[in-house]
């Protein structure tokens, strides 16, 4: 969990659940990168087996150079998931619902449990396998903007309606005065 959250936690709240970002956010940068590699590791020889030694020749330094490029393209979409994975938050305390995300400029948003009204989970087939989905969570007065790619959303679906439970309990509690 980030020095953010920990910063807004009150005295009293407890983190009953942190989410993160699975680990699919990496695949787009790893697969732009091992093309890179590829271009630079077959593509003279792919050229030289198609079209001969003159034209591999030809093409050497302008496939290294697209290799670089392509490699050069894929660490910055690696970089960007690894920053996106870190600077996001999906926390459930006793008291709140919240969801940072961003490094730099950061965008919080927060709903007091007892406005929580539900959350909703949308996966695709390859979320469904992998264990990844989209979370959205519903209060009285709006909601959380859909985080995608949540590691076990169901997990977290399922912290959620716990501590929701206990917020209406304890709501139940203090309106009889016990």
């Amino acid at each position: 969990m980030s020095r953010h959250i920990d910063r807004m936690l009150q005295p009293d709240e407890q983190v009953i659940h942190v989410a993160g970002l699975h680990w699919i956010v990496y695949v787009k940068g790893s697969f732009v990168t091992l093309t890179g590699a590829l271009i630079g590791h077959y593509g003279t020889f792919a050229t030289r087996a198609a079209l001969g030694d003159k034209v591999a020749e030809m093409v050497t330094k302008p496939l290294t150079y697209l290799s670089l490029a392509v490699i050069a393209l894929g660490t910055l979409l690696l970089l960007v998931a690894y920053i996106r994975q870190i600077s996001t938050d999906l926390v459930i305390t006793s008291r709140r619902v919240i969801a940072k995300y961003g490094f730099i400029a950061t965008t919080t948003f927060e709903l007091i449990m007892t406005k929580v009204e539900g959350a909703n989970i949308d996966q695709t087939v390859l979320g469904r396998m992998l264990g990844f989905g989209t979370v959205l969570v519903r209060g009285t007065g709006g909601g959380i903007s859909p985080i995608d790619h949540v590691a076990n959303p169901f997990r977290f679906h399922t912290y959620l309606m716990k501590a929701l439970g206990h917020a209406q309990d304890g709501d139940k509690s203090t309106a009889h005065g016990d």
